[in-house]
């Protein structure tokens, strides 16, 4: 096959972009070999066929294509390599360039710096002004933007020092960079906050003497970022101190129309792992917080990306909402979002929440109409659905189903080769206490008390739980 690193560039691109590569290819004005435009053909021909037909480009039959009566000229070839190479990454330039406006007018405000061309340059510099006065919230990004903006007009002004405007322009480019500087800063100081506490490092994030005083400058007091990741670091630092935590999510909310959709997103994702530490710390009351900080996603527009929405975070949401009973809004929520998760695993993914749902009100025959025919391709389903459906028949007194599946649940353990030893012992831990559960005599203490201390000294057994929960309603 020719050059791999060409064929792995070209085989990014949609069919969309394809077409649009090559209409840049034909025009003279970037590419002005036509050859290289045949080649690309012929590759584009062969992405579009499967991987078989470009495994079929090598270099002879390439070059019989293009010069079917010419002698195989090896560095010729190298060179249309190379050359649609360069030519299709320029293109993927144009094309970022084509989706930001923004960044265009900034790079034509520099360009007409002419004084032939002011009222060009007028109009572009009232242009970036209107972006970012309609700009959804502001990012560090829009600060930097800012600065480029206010750093081109003093520019401009600081070759004539004695314009009597010179300071006023010299004002607000060293304002949006400082705000730039800060934000980033603390961005970053986070992120290895984070990183710090999940992982030891003997590195340390070099912080400037009295930086997080100086935040308190007047200055920045009207920049919700800087005082959103000041409370930040402070959850980060004094997780003890739950005021901080409480700040932060009243700024998240008053601040909301201040953010983009990315940082407000990556706020409230700190936030969640905040209260994941404290539920870990045994406070559970920290679900409702969690479930409070989803719904407030959900309600903000900012929880799918691209209409797009993760199998994990889909089953964090319906999980945190079962923990703090809100079962109907779960209810709800599975309906209509499971059409925004891919399409390989939305059934399942709506099947199983939707029978955990109805495992937790306890309507154990919608369980068993879910469950006892689905057939889940997804290993990490399938174990959970057969957990559910042993709960749901032992719940129900439903003993002939029960055996059967248990017998099943442990062939289909042993012969998966795509489980782990760990959570295959924790399963068959499961399935002999649940068995032993089904025929304890209700009339034992003492073998009631024993059992119970089994599974107690158990560390390595799922649904844990759940059984010491069963085992105690044979002490009443």
């Amino acid at each position: 096959m020719i050059s791999g690193k060409l064929i792995s560039l070209l085989k990014v691109f949609s069919k969309y972009e394809l077409n649009r590569l090559r209409k840049f290819l034909q025009s003279p004005y970037f590419n002005d070999q036509e050859d290289v435009s045949r080649l690309f053909d012929l590759i584009n021909s062969a992405l579009r066929k499967g991987d078989a037909a470009v495994a079929l480009l090598d270099k002879e039959s390439i070059w019989k294509a293009l010069y079917a009566k010419r002698k195989m000229d090896d560095a010729h070839l190298r060179r249309l390599i190379s050359d649609l190479n360069q030519l299709a990454l320029h293109f993927l330039v144009q094309e970022a360039r084509a989706k930001d406006p923004l960044g265009e007018a900034l790079e034509l405000q520099k360009v007409l710096e002419k004084p032939e061309l002011k009222k060009h340059l007028s109009g572009v510099e009232r242009q970036i002004q209107r972006h970012l006065e309609v700009e959804q919230g502001r990012s560090a990004q829009s600060y930097f933007v800012n600065f480029q903006l206010h750093w081109t007009i003093y520019n401009r002004a600081s070759k004539t020092v004695a314009a009597s405007d010179y300071v006023d322009k010299l004002l607000p480019a060293d304002y949006y960079l400082e705000v730039f500087y800060v934000v980033q800063k603390l961005k970053f100081y986070v992120s290895w906050l984070i990183f710090r506490g999940f992982r030891a490092t003997p590195l340390e994030l070099p912080m400037m003497p009295g930086f997080m005083e100086y935040l308190g400058n007047e200055r920045f007091a009207r920049v919700p970022l800087i005082i959103i990741y000041q409370n930040i670091i402070l959850c980060l630092t004094k997780p003890e101190e739950e005021r901080y935590f409480q700040n932060l999510i009243s700024d998240l909310k008053n601040y909301a129309d201040n953010l983009t959709k990315e940082d407000i997103r990556e706020c409230y994702h700190i936030a969640q792992n905040y209260c994941a530490f404290k539920i870990n710390q045994g406070k559970t009351e920290y679900y409702q917080e969690v479930f409070q900080i989803f719904k407030n996603i959900i309600n903000l527009g900012i929880l799918l990306e691209e209409e797009q929405l993760s199998e994990g975070v889909y089953k964090n949401i319906i999980t945190t909402s079962l923990r703090v009973g809100e079962f109907e809004w779960a209810e709800a929520f599975i309906q209509e979002y499971s059409i925004h998760l891919p399409s390989d695993i939305r059934e399942n993914a709506r099947t199983f929440n939707l029978a955990n749902l109805y495992s937790h009100q306890k309507k154990y025959g919608n369980v068993i109409e879910l469950l006892r025919n689905v057939e889940y391709s997804d290993v990490v389903y399938a174990l959970s659905a057969k957990l559910i459906l042993i709960r749901t028949y032992f719940e129900t007194d439903e003993f002939m189903a029960l055996d059967s599946l248990i017998d099943s649940f442990r062939i289909y353990i042993r012969r998966n080769k795509l489980i782990s030893n760990t959570l295959k012992t924790e399963y068959n831990n499961f399935l002999i206490f649940v068995k032993k559960l089904s025929t304890l005599p209700p009339n034992s203490p003492k073998m009631i008390e024993r059992l119970r201390s089994q599974i107690e000294r158990c560390n390595s057994v799922s649904s844990k739980k759940w059984l010491l929960e069963k085992i105690e309603t044979y002490s009443r």
